[in-house]
């Protein structure tokens, strides 16, 4: 997967599994413009690719605090992005949110303020990400060519009980995922990763609000790392995934198998 490398990526959502593909990314030689809401994070995020290398990311690494529900900074944020480096190749859209009730509340009481802003984030902010960053890639990128990945869930292409609003983002994602991908291949390719019970912030915030989690009826036993998520994203975000687009790829430990 080294056809990445000397390529720039955007990358969103540096808590879990964006950090882990921001990390496999720059390894492999690609240049990144990393964005969370969390200044603190954002920072964090690049201290850590830092120590990886033992060396300096300044010149390969460009952090932004933002709020993709914003769009005005969403524009500013690919367009600086562009002046920085002179071009965008692809995108990892990682950025998502859960919500106060997460797994414990009924739909029939659910709060409107909680479903706005999961909707604003999950679904408005990644569709701002992604309308700005193909507008990028087809102005800038050799031949106009590039790779975005976005992220939705294993609640993405399964119903659960008590977790409506976030299962509903995250269908929203898919639909939004394999539509758009009909509209501008075959030079850009657009697919998302599903993931399962991974073990990020989200899924520590999660457990707060549940009190626990409750082991998921998997193949293969156990929670899994965020990494694992990032080596499906990098994939499809390279070359070796050539002739895939529109595609929804769980890594879910065998979930929904």
């Amino acid at each position: 997967m080294d056809s990445v490398k000397g390529k720039v990526y955007a990358v969103t959502g540096l808590g879990g599994i964006g950090l882990a593909v921001a990390r496999q990314l720059h390894a492999q030689g690609a240049f990144l413009s990393l964005a969370d809401l969390s200044r603190e994070v954002v920072n964090t995020a690049q201290h850590t690719i830092e120590a990886d290398f033992g060396a300096s990311t300044t010149s390969t690494i460009m952090t932004t605090a933002l709020d993709i529900s914003d769009t005005s900074s969403v524009k500013e944020w690919i367009a600086s992005t562009v002046s920085h480096f002179g071009r965008l190749d692809g995108a990892a859209n990682m950025a998502g949110t859960i919500g106060k009730h997460h797994g414990t509340g009924k739909f029939i009481d659910q709060d409107d303020a909680e479903w706005d802003m999961l909707m604003r984030v999950n679904v408005t902010g990644l569709m701002y990400c992604l309308r700005a960053e193909l507008k990028a890639i087809m102005e800038t990128a050799p031949g106009g060519q590039g790779s975005i990945v976005n992220a939705s869930s294993i609640q993405g292409i399964r119903g659960f009980a008590l977790h409506a609003a976030y299962s509903t983002t995250k269908h929203a994602v898919v639909g939004l995922t394999k539509s758009v991908a009909k509209e501008v291949g075959p030079n850009i390719r657009i697919n998302a990763v599903a993931p399962g019970s991974i073990q990020t912030p989200l899924l520590d915030m999660a457990k707060e609000i549940q009190g626990e989690i409750s082991a998921p009826p998997t193949a293969i036993p156990r929670i899994g790392r965020a990494e694992e998520v990032a080596q499906t994203v990098v994939f499809l975000l390279s070359d070796a995934a050539s002739y895939t687009t529109g595609q929804i790829v769980s890594v879910d430990g065998g979930w929904d198998s």
